[in-house]
């Protein structure tokens, strides 16, 4: 195994185990809720409370929940159907009962026929047996129905079954819902009150309900009831009862739910929070390893993720006891879109306002406010260290807070009320504390894990620093050729996407150590070479000290890491050509070790380390050859890609993390800077005035 394999493996395992110990942490902390550890006590409802008792978590009440439901259920109307064999059953006795009495009046048809020599007045004969007809009627009733004219009959016949037809089909849900209708019905039909009376003892006998209960929808409708019941709270850390007071059986069973009495384990909610907490690891792993997979190489870097994720979450334990709008998602959000990256920031504060969330299950207003003012401190987290904006992200986070918690207070209370100022006012100045907090601990995690921040970069950049005025003082033409090169690697690592803020502060120090021998090098010579009499392997060891000496001052006046990156690697492994061949030249038929003249030192291990080397070999090489050779800009072009190439070839950008697309936009940027620089001049006019001739003036493009 290579010395760089073994270099990432060693990486790999120390990512994989700060992952597991956060995870674990994570865990922890979501599962500390569903352990209670209850009192030696024994109680029952209508008791006097021993000990004071309080939620350690937030639960339902259920007691009040089951009898809200139980209500619900209670009045609940449950929806009818018609049952078809009912009203057959019906019409089939009220037809049975009309054929029997047709029967009785069929024994009367010789009395009515013209046919017949009897005299005999009807009044004067006897009524059959009309008992059989199963009905309580009275005599007059029946000699109504037996003896009645023949047309009546067969009309009362048909109306009574047609309204018999006419209820059934529209249903009949309890006994008494018809009759007032078959009397008027029958009145409009022209029937006397004796057939109305008669009607109406059918009715009685006959009709009854045929709609019956769809125990289904019913079932359906119990359960809608029950889901729309709106449960209610015990909150974490309220007072569930206090010590002498009379145990309700709400709160007997709040008491016994939560394990206050004996302890005990939620095994359920336990599994659920720890399920939820491996599912939000698996999606923050997978943006890493998709999307941010170079961070895996930052040894800091990740180790201050993790602190800064540590801490965010013991404090998120801890304040779980407080109102939701005192999460400290906010801080951790700022925090890593300032030092670390925005997108992983917003990522990770999704993630970590869903395992909060968890630490307290069952209320939304947690996940909501987190999430969302979480989000939003990441957003305009870099805003608060640009001078001048301060004021306005401290404001627009305050704002946002102070809208979530009014949302939330709509959404879960129901209405609005004087109720909610005191939250939003809290939720206020959370935002200015939070955005304070994260200015004032800046410095103390920029120290502590030696990172950069655009601030650092800014103050790093300006002459007025110790070191850069050094460099203007004692090296001005190392300092001169520092500024040409940031400017390419700026221009390059905006173009290719890269961080152009870090890439010019790492070239304005690459080539600090030149100060301890400024007079070896190319910018700094007035026209005598010491290294004309040097040996070649001297001349090496000179060069090469540059990088060490450069080392040494950048630890010296405490340059951060990032930037101390760009003074080791900007030559990587690269041959050191002239006093290569120089040796060569005097020393023919000897084998020389190319090795001996090589940079021995990390090659570039970043796009923008890798962009300052390409920048610092280009404007060095172009610059000899604009005032040696004088070549056009066209022949340039071509001259710089094959110093890219080269380099590439070598082998120095293999850790770089830069791509064939990415080096063809690098070497078109720094086209552009050379154009700027070395465009061509206007001629001066053959004729210049006496005023020009006595002044000297030149044109100055």
């Amino acid at each position: 195994m290579s010395a760089g394999e073994d270099r990432k493996k060693r990486k790999s395992m120390f990512a994989t185990a700060l992952l597991v110990v956060s995870y674990l942490i994570s865990v922890v902390a979501v599962g500390f809720g569903y352990f209670t550890i209850g009192n030696a006590v024994d109680i029952v409802p209508g008791m006097p409370s021993p000990v004071d008792f309080r939620a350690p978590r937030q639960i339902i009440d259920f007691y009040v929940l089951e009898r809200d439901q139980e209500e619900a259920v209670a009045n609940v109307v449950p929806p009818l159907i018609r049952d078809l064999e009912i009203t057959a059953d019906i019409l089939t006795e009220l037809e049975n009962f009309f054929d029997a009495v047709g029967e009785l009046r069929a024994q009367y048809l010789p009395i009515f026929s013209p046919f017949s020599n009897e005299e005999a007045l009807v009044e004067d004969r006897p009524l059959p047996d009309y008992a059989l007809l199963g009905l309580e009627l009275n005599y007059d009733q029946a000699r109504l129905l037996i003896a009645g004219d023949s047309a009546t009959f067969a009309h009362f016949y048909v109306t009574v079954t047609k309204l018999f037809e006419d209820i059934l089909e529209r249903g009949i849900s309890d006994e008494f819902g018809a009759a007032p209708g078959v009397a008027q019905e029958l009145r409009a039909d022209g029937f006397d009150e004796m057939y109305v009376n008669l009607g109406e003892v059918i009715v009685g006998e006959f009709l009854r309900p045929n709609m019956i209960i769809d125990e289904e929808a019913t079932e359906v409708r119990r359960q809608e009831a029950r889901d729309a019941v709106q449960p209610t709270f015990f909150h974490v850390n309220q007072m569930i009862v206090r010590a002498h007071d009379i145990i309700q059986p709400a709160e007997y069973r709040a008491i016994m739910e939560l394990g206050l009495v004996g302890g005990g384990v939620d095994f359920v909610g336990l599994a659920g929070g720890v399920l939820t907490t491996t599912l939000v690891f698996a999606v923050a792993v997978l943006y890493i390893l998709f999307f941010v997979r170079d961070m895996l190489e930052n040894r800091r870097r990740i180790l201050m993720l993790f602190t800064l994720y540590t801490v965010t979450i013991i404090l998120a334990r801890i304040m779980v006891p407080l109102d939701y709008f005192f999460t400290p998602v906010m801080f951790f959000a700022m925090l890593a879109a300032i030092l670390i990256d925005v997108r992983l920031s917003i990522v990770l504060t999704v993630c970590l306002s869903i395992i909060a969330a968890a630490m307290e299950p069952m209320d939304a207003a947690v996940l909501n406010y987190a999430m969302v003012s979480g989000v939003f401190a990441a957003i305009i987290a870099k805003q608060t260290i640009v001078r001048g904006r301060l004021f306005v992200a401290m404001v627009s986070l305050g704002a946002v807070n102070v809208l979530m918690v009014l949302a939330n207070y709509l959404m879960f209370s129901m209405g609005f009320s004087v109720n909610v100022i005191n939250p939003a006012i809290f939720a206020l100045f959370g935002g200015f504390i939070t955005i304070w907090l994260c200015i004032g601990t800046l410095p103390f995690w920029e120290s502590i894990f030696e990172v950069v921040t655009q601030n650092n970069l800014i103050e790093l950049t300006n002459p007025n620093s110790a070191l850069l005025r050094r460099m203007i003082i004692e090296i001005p033409g190392t300092y001169h050729h520092s500024l040409v090169v940031a400017n390419l690697s700026e221009t390059a690592c905006h173009d290719i996407g890269a961080d152009h803020v870090l890439a010019r502060a790492g070239a304005y120090y690459h080539d600090i150590g030149k100060m301890q021998y400024p007079q070896y090098f190319a910018e700094n010579q007035n026209g005598v070479n010491p290294h004309d009499d040097l040996p070649p392997r001297a001349s090496v060891e000179v060069i090469y000290d540059h990088i060490t000496r450069g080392l040494e001052l950048a630890r010296q006046y405490k340059l951060p890491l990032p930037i101390m990156a760009f003074v080791e690697e900007h030559h990587g492994t690269s041959l050191m050509k002239a006093f290569y061949h120089k040796e060569r030249m005097e020393n023919p038929g000897v084998e020389i070790d190319e090795s001996d003249f090589r940079y021995k030192i990390r090659i570039p291990q970043s796009p923008e380390s890798a962009v300052v080397m390409l920048a610092d070999t280009c404007e060095a090489a172009v610059r000899s050859m604009v005032t040696t050779s004088g070549k056009n800009m066209d022949e340039m072009d071509g001259f710089v890609r094959k110093l890219i190439r080269d380099r590439l070839e070598d082998g120095q950008l293999e850790d770089s993390g830069l791509s064939i697309k990415d080096l063809d936009t690098i070497a078109k940027a720094f086209m552009r800077v050379f154009k700027g620089m070395y465009h061509e001049r206007i001629p001066y006019p053959v004729e210049e005035t006496k005023e020009h001739e006595e002044l000297g003036d030149t044109d100055g493009e």
